[in-house]
């Protein structure tokens, strides 16, 4: 982040001037949120997740997720951001945010932790008594600025004490998390990837390296950890490339469940790849996608091939660990052998 932005009017003046404090960044006030009209590829994404924008929220912090073909659990959403400020190439948030790109942080913080004091009270089923603030952005892509987590994860360990809180992240920064006192309410998940993935699509992301050396750190902290290999890309060298994550991933931590996705995109996603990415090698993928409900996926003969062999090598190393696969048909599931009543995904207690 280069630039920090706000909305007079609209955004807690103290909360704002403080964070800029924090980053040691100008704090620029406009009546409007600036448009971005005609922009396209780096100066786009310098534009768009070079800044972040301060601002209140209006509408609810605490929502249900509801997938459009009833393929995952309904569960609950805490949005403290919207965007993010990492330059991932398969971004399905390009598409969510393509009226309002910018990336956000919500700074009515007061209106956010009466929610969760809601949430809290509220009847629902132990299982989804989590609070998943990684599906509309990463949550700590920017805690070094922000410093949002740092006052979260105590409010929620002092406050509540069925609720927990789910942080999903391509971020090493964490140091700052290592000795709050969390209660074990919060849990850290962190996405990885092969290197070849790394490399070449997960831009301004902390290395896979640096990322399971921040679940290791986390977890001597007394953090549940969790992870997601997610998105599964075919290429030339996946199987070997996959089989050497899963190794990494076990000399660094054990994590108490693993989620694996596929590659999904949305139909709209290429153009937005395109505007952005214009050498993109997911821009060649695409053609050999399916159809299936509102996403493309690989054709079944594939994606089972590469979660055979995720699950597989995951298995070798630990036989008791919770594994999930994120957004998929039960037949997939049964196909491999994979148990889907009472659920252990990513996004569940």
């Amino acid at each position: 982040v280069s630039e920090l932005w706000a909305i007079r009017g609209h955004c807690e003046e103290i909360r704002a001037k403080k964070i800029a404090k924090r980053a040691k960044l100008p704090l620029q006030w406009f009546d409007k949120t600036p448009s971005l009209n005609g922009k396209k590829g780096i100066e786009k994404l310098k534009t768009e997740r070079g800044v972040l924008l301060l601002r209140n929220r209006t509408s609810a912090f605490v929502d249900q997720f509801q997938h459009p073909i009833g393929r995952c659990a309904k569960f609950y959403k805490l949005t403290a951001y919207n965007n993010c400020n990492f330059w991932c190439e398969y971004c399905y948030l390009y598409l969510t945010f393509r009226n309002m790109p910018i990336s956000t942080h919500f700074v009515n913080y007061d209106k956010m932790f009466r929610e969760i004091v809601s949430f809290e009270k509220a009847n629902i089923p132990d299982m989804l008594r989590v609070l998943n603030l990684g599906e509309l952005c990463d949550p700590l892509a920017v805690e070094d600025i922000t410093g949002f987590a740092e006052e979260l994860i105590p409010f929620v360990a002092q406050e509540t004490y069925k609720t927990k809180l789910l942080f999903l992240t391509k971020s090493d920064n964490i140091d700052s998390l290592l000795n709050l006192e969390h209660g074990g309410r919060s849990i850290m998940s962190f996405s990885v990837n092969t290197e070849k993935v790394y490399q070449q699509l997960e831009h301004r992301t902390a290395s896979p390296e640096a990322r399971l050396t921040a679940a290791k750190k986390l977890h001597h902290a007394g953090y549940e950890i969790r992870l997601r290999i997610d998105p599964v890309i075919l290429y030339s060298t996946w199987r070997k490339d996959y089989i050497d994550l899963v190794e990494k991933i076990f000399a660094y931590v054990k994590p108490e469940r693993i989620t694996i996705g596929e590659y999904r995109p949305s139909k709209g996603l290429a153009s937005h790849i395109s505007s952005r990415f214009p050498d993109s090698p997911l821009l060649k993928i695409h053609s050999g996608l399916v159809n299936e409900g509102p996403k493309l996926r690989y054709p079944e003969k594939y994606r089972l091939a590469m979660f055979r062999v995720i699950v597989d090598t995951i298995k070798k190393h630990d036989k008791r660990v919770k594994i999930a696969l994120c957004k998929e048909d039960i037949k997939i599931w049964k196909s491999l052998d994979m148990q889907i009543n009472g659920l252990y995904c990513n996004c569940l207690r």
